[in-house]
C-alpha cells in the first residue's frame, strides 16, 4: 500500500493562502473551520521542523488537519453524489410547471389554477425554508443521516403520489418530497468545500450544475410517461430513476472536517444589525416572491402567445436551458465585471425580460422561445448570484449561518406568489399578461432592495479612501513643517 502524501509546511501556507483569498462565489461555511484546523497543522509542522511557532490568539478549537485533498476518487465521489442529487431533486421541483399542467387536465381540472398553485409553491418553499435547521444539521454530524433521509423522504413521498387522487393527497406528497430535498439541500451544497481549494469552482460548478441539467430533462421526461402510461404508473418510473440516481449518494457522500458546534440560536440576530444583510435578505426574499412562478407557468405564457403544441407542451424545458445556461457564466461575468454589478443587473433584466416578452402583445412561436429562454437565462444567473453576494458581505465565521438565513427567506418569498400569480391568470381567462406585471412589479421593487448593499459597499470604499487621502495629506504636511523647522 502507498503511503500517505504528508503535507510539507509551505504546502499548508500555501493551502491557507487560498482559503483566505478565495472570491466570494466560492466561499462556504466550513471554510473557518479548514482555516483553524490548516493553522493547527502549520504549527504542528513548525514544531517537528524547530521553527519557532506563533502561538494561537485565542486556544484552538479544531483539531489539526491536513489540506484539502482537491482530487482523488473519494472527493470526486462526493461531488458526483452532490450533481446527482441535485439533478434528481430540482429537476423534479424546477419542472413542477409540466406536473401543474397534466393537474389541470386531469385530476385537479374542477379545482382553480390558483388552487392549484400552492402544491408547486409549497413545495420549492420547502426546500429553501429548512435550510436553517438542515444547515446546523449538517455541521454538527456530518451529511450522511441527511442524505439517508432526504433519499428515503423523496422516495416514499413519490411512491405516495402515484397512489394520490385527492387534493390533499397530492399537496402532501409534494411537500413531503420538498421536506425531503431540504434535507440534502445544505449537505449538497456546502460539502465541496471539505474536499477543494484550488478546483473548488469547477467542483461547485458540476453539483450546482445538476439542478440546471435535471430542469431540463425532468419535464421533457414527465411529459413523455403521463402521456404513454397513466399516471400511477408514470410517477413510479419516476420514483424509481430517482431511488438509482440518488442511493449511490449515500455511500459516495462523505464529510472530511470534523464536526463543529454551530453557533448559538441568539447570534441570529446579530447580522440584522447590518444594513448591507438587512437590504440583502429583504431584496432576495422579496425578488423570490416571483422568481419562480415563470417556471410553474411557463405553458400558460407560451398558450397566450403561439399556437404551436409542441412549443406549448416544451414550455417549460425551453425555460429550463435557459436557466442552466445562466447559471453556467453568471459566475465568470461576476468575476469580471464584479460581484453587485452583475446582481443587479441580472436581476433588472429579469425584469426587464418580463415586461418586454411576457406581459404584450402575441409574439408569436420564435417569440415564445426566446421569451422562455431569456427569463431563464436572466433569472438563471440572479439565483446563481445571490449565494456570492451574500458571501460578499459575511465574515468567513457567519458565512454558513447567513446563508440559512437567506435562503429560509428566499423560501418565505417563494410561497407567495405562484397562487396570487395562478389567480391573475384566472381572472384574465389563461392569459399571463397580469400575472406577468404583477412579477415585474414586484421584480423592479425588490430590485433596487438587491442592489442597495453593493450601493453601500461602494460608499463606504469611497469614505476609506478619503480617510485614507486626508491621514496621507497631514502626513506630508507634518513632515514639510518638521522640515522646515529644521
Amino acid at each position: 500500500m502507498a503511503a500517505t502524501h504528508q503535507p510539507t509546511l509551505a504546502e499548508v501556507n500555501n493551502e491557507l493562502t487560498l482559503v483566505r483569498t478565495l472570491s466570494p462565489q466560492l466561499r462556504r461555511s466550513g471554510d473557518d473551520d479548514l482555516i483553524d484546523g490548516l493553522e493547527a497543522k502549520k504549527r504542528e509542522l513548525q514544531e517537528e521542523a524547530g521553527v519557532p511557532a506563533t502561538p494561537p490568539a485565542a486556544a484552538p478549537t479544531t483539531p489539526a488537519i491536513d489540506p484539502p485533498p482537491d482530487g482523488g476518487l473519494t472527493a470526486w465521489l462526493v461531488v458526483a453524489g452532490g450533481f446527482l442529487l441535485m439533478f434528481s431533486m430540482f429537476g423534479f421541483v424546477t419542472g413542477q410547471g409540466q406536473l401543474q399542467l397534466y393537474y389541470l387536465r386531469n385530476q385537479l381540472s374542477h379545482y382553480p389554477r390558483s388552487t392549484v398553485a400552492w402544491i408547486a409553491s409549497t413545495q420549492m418553499a420547502l426546500v429553501f425554508m429548512t435550510a436553517l435547521l438542515f444547515g446546523r444539521y449538517f455541521d454538527r454530524h456530518g451529511a450522511r443521516h441527511l442524505v439517508i433521509g432526504g433519499v428515503s423522504l423523496m422516495f416514499g413521498s413519490l411512491i405516495a403520489l402515484a397512489f394520490s387522487k385527492e387534493f390533499y393527497q397530492i399537496l402532501l406528497s409534494h411537500i413531503a418530497f420538498g421536506l425531503g430535498g431540504g434535507f440534502i439541500y445544505s449537505p449538497s451544497t456546502g460539502i465541496a468545500g471539505h474536499w477543494f481549494v484550488k478546483k473548488r469552482a469547477l467542483a461547485i460548478s458540476i453539483i450546482v450544475g445538476g439542478g440546471g441539467f435535471g430542469g431540463i430533462v425532468y419535464p421533457i421526461m414527465i411529459r413523455e410517461l403521463t402521456n404513454r402510461f397513466k399516471f400511477r404508473d408514470a410517477i413510479l418510473i419516476v420514483a424509481g430513476i430517482n431511488f438509482v440516481l440518488q442511493a449511490p449518494a449515500i455511500f459516495w457522500m462523505k464529510t472530511r472536517l470534523p464536526p463543529r458546534t454551530p453557533p448559538p440560536l441568539k447570534l441570529l440576530l446579530e447580522p440584522w444589525k447590518e444594513t448591507r444583510f438587512f437590504f440583502m435578505v429583504v431584496g432576495a426574499s422579496g425578488f423570490a416572491i416571483n422568481l419562480f412562478t415563470p417556471y410553474f407557468n411557463a405553458p400558460v405564457y407560451a398558450a397566450s402567445h403561439t399556437k404551436n403544441h409542441t412549443i406549448n407542451e416544451y414550455a417549460v424545458a425551453f425555460l429550463q436551458v435557459g436557466s442552466c445556461v445562466g447559471r453556467m457564466v453568471g459566475g465568470p461575468i461576476a468575476m469580471k465585471c464584479g460581484i453587485w454589478n452583475t446582481y443587479g443587473t441580472f436581476g433588472f433584466l429579469t425584469c426587464a425580460t418580463i415586461v418586454a416578452m411576457w406581459t404584450g402583445a402575441p409574439v408569436g412561436s420564435a417569440g415564445a422561445v426566446i421569451g422562455l429562454f431569456l427569463y431563464g437565462f436572466t433569472s438563471g444567473a440572479t439565483i446563481t448570484l445571490t449565494s456570492a453576494s451574500m458571501a460578499s458581505i459575511s465574515p468567513i465565521q457567519q458565512i454558513g449561518m447567513r446563508f440559512a438565513m437567506l435562503w429560509t427567506g428566499v423560501g418565505l418569498g417563494v410561497l407567495i406568489g405562484p397562487p396570487v400569480a395562478g389567480k391573475l391568470v384566472t381572472v384574465a381567462n389563461g392569459d399571463f399578461k397580469w400575472a406577468g406585471v404583477f412579477c415585474a412589479c414586484t421584480m423592479f421593487v425588490f430590485g433596487w432592495f438587491n442592489v442597495t448593499p453593493g450601493i453601500l459597499n461602494k460608499l463606504r470604499a469611497r469614505k476609506e479612501r478619503q480617510a485614507d487621502a486626508e491621514r496621507s495629506s497631514g502626513t506630508s504636511v507634518d513632515t514639510a513643517v518638521g522640515v522646515e523647522t529644521k
